[in-house]
């Protein structure tokens, strides 16, 4: 028993107690009026159980300026260009220490979890145009058969790996899911026939279901509304650069082992699974949690109180370990987030399947006879394009307050709209034909950060809903896309894709109108809020003076 309570305590995390709180506020209030609960055995109060004031600061961050100080900044030009490129410029020293390491440790255990998960897809759709469709015979639609079963894994495993992340720590979970699919990558190299490769698929799938809702709610667990858009944005840029390295990897390993008695596209699955596997090790060492969950032994005592401290400011839910309850679930279905967020998310989503199918690669092979060198390195282009873009676009945002996410997301469906519509009519000229793959290929790169900041930001007070809302978004976009790419990218439509190019239009187009009412939507809570805010304030006034 000890044993195995050891281990429960160890996967679920420590516990954020009230204890902190009282260390930091030596004259503070007694436990009723801090908690309005009683302690436990330690004389604290289990953050993951109970509900935590919200009045009482964890540890002082605010920064106290003089007038002197204020005008300096608002004229100094060096102090605005710090502050575009790292948002802690400005902030308490206490808090920007403890953004440093966080930023460090988090982006670059989801960054590389997630370039290694955009490896392990990108690999496919590279392997294909590279010797795997003549190895397997692949004469009809076998490929988007292998897309179809890692949908339908991906799909299943996505609400239950919800569920063990809001129970569990977050760092084993994670990089378990890295390890375990790296073990089945390796494995790819053993298939002799499409069916073992169509149950591998499935299962990688299954396992990378949770790696990416996962960490965009852990990262909306650590960052403000005005953090979110440039972390989200490294998140995603991780999948660029996947897509950056595949083409001259393949093309390298291609020459590499050309005389190899196994086939060359093969050894893409070996070095895929070779770079994952300390991955894992990597995210299970350093990824932080949420602020009340956190183990993370780069922070000290007073970095954890900062991260608590910063939550509670924006007015988040610091109780990140809630059971699920039936009656609490159904309360989610009652507000706008469940319906329009995944419908928007799921016009996102399938529209980028414009980018991820061979559509680029195959035009310049069979259209332009291209040697191979030239159809596996041009789309880096493409992907280099797209990770400068993104950026330059999260660090505006983020630089204007973080709450023009309509804007950005407007800028991902009109561009993509236009581009599959003249490639949808083929019949254009050369030059137009090259703009139109980069019209298309660039925006999927900052639509998805772009809309799940937005998801986050609006969500924080209420961190289940927004673990569901996040989860649900991501599920419902795989739903279609697990059967819709067999008939609308039929490989045999090749390279011309004229169902798949206009299909795509008209979801750009039900896209744009998604945001419009999710911007309605905003402006309308936004407008609520305020009204019921400065409804509060005069009544307390007049509390106040009926007391005078």
């Amino acid at each position: 028993m000890g044993i195995w309570a050891g281990l429960k305590r160890a996967l679920e995390g420590p516990e954020i107690t009230e204890s902190y709180r009282r260390r930091n506020n030596p004259a503070g209030t007694s436990d009723q009026n801090s908690t309005g609960s009683s302690t436990g055995k330690e004389g604290g109060l289990n953050v993951h159980e109970t509900e935590v004031s919200e009045d009482l600061p964890y540890i002082d961050i605010e920064v106290k300026l003089t007038p002197e100080e204020i005008a300096r900044r608002e004229k100094s030009i060096i102090f605005k260009i710090r502050k575009f490129f790292w948002d802690g410029t400005g902030k308490h020293p206490k808090e920007q220490k403890y953004l440093a390491k966080l930023d460090f440790f988090l982006l670059s255990s989801s960054m590389f979890g997630y370039f290694i998960k955009n490896l392990n897809q990108s690999n496919i759709a590279t392997a294909y145009v590279n010797g795997m469709d003549e190895y397997y015979k692949m004469e009809h639609n076998q490929y988007n058969y292998m897309v179809t079963l890692w949908t339908v894994g991906y799909i299943i495993g996505q609400i239950p790996s919800n569920l063990i992340l809001h129970r569990i720590s977050a760092r084993y979970y994670l990089g378990g899911l890295e390890i375990t699919w790296a073990l089945l990558t390796v494995l790819m190299i053993t298939c002799k026939n499409l069916p073992s490769v169509y149950a591998l698929r499935f299962f990688l799938g299954l396992l990378e279901s949770g790696f990416f809702p996962g960490m965009e709610y852990l990262v909306g667990s650590n960052y403000s509304a005005a953090e979110l858009s440039t972390r989200s944005a490294y998140f995603a840029v991780a999948g660029n650069a996947a897509g950056l390295i595949s083409g001259p990897l393949q093309q390298g390993l291609l020459k590499r082992f050309a005389h190899s008695s196994m086939p060359p596209f093969k050894w893409m699955f070996v070095f895929d699974a070779i770079i994952s596997l300390p991955v894992g090790i990597y995210t299970m060492m350093v990824d932080p949690n949420t602020p009340s969950t956190t183990d993370a032994w780069y922070f000290t005592e007073e970095d954890r109180l900062v991260g608590l401290e910063r939550r509670r400011l924006i007015g988040a839910e610091l109780n990140t370990r809630q059971k699920y309850t039936w009656p609490k679930i159904k309360s989610f279905f009652s507000t706008w987030h469940l319906y329009v967020f995944p419908l928007l998310f799921l016009a996102y989503n399938n529209a980028c399947a414009v980018a991820s199918q061979p559509a680029f690669t195959t035009w310049m092979k069979l259209d332009l006879k291209v040697s191979s060198y030239v159809y596996n390195t041009y789309p880096t282009i493409l992907s280099a394009s797209a990770i400068f873009v993104t950026l330059v676009l999260a660090y505006s945002h983020n630089f204007i307050g973080g709450k023009k996410n309509h804007f950005y997301v407007y800028g991902f469906f009109i561009p993509l709209m236009i581009g599959c519509a003249l490639l949808a009519h083929w019949k254009i000229p050369r030059g137009l034909h090259w703009f139109c793959y980069f019209l298309v290929g660039i925006p999927p790169s900052f639509g998805q950060p772009f809309i799940y900041s937005w998801v986050n930001r609006l969500l924080f007070q209420d961190d289940m809903k927004r673990n569901f809302v996040v989860v649900c978004t991501n599920t419902l976009a795989y739903v279609t896309g697990a059967w819709v790419p067999i008939f609308v990218w039929n490989t045999q439509d090749k390279p011309v894709y004229h169902i798949g190019f206009t299909y795509t239009a008209c979801l750009n187009a039900f896209g744009a109108v998604l945001t419009l009412l999710a911007w309605y939507f905003t402006r309308r809570d936004t407008k609520r809020a305020k009204e019921l805010e400065d409804d509060a304030e005069k009544n307390s006034i007049s509390l106040v003076s009926d007391k005078e």
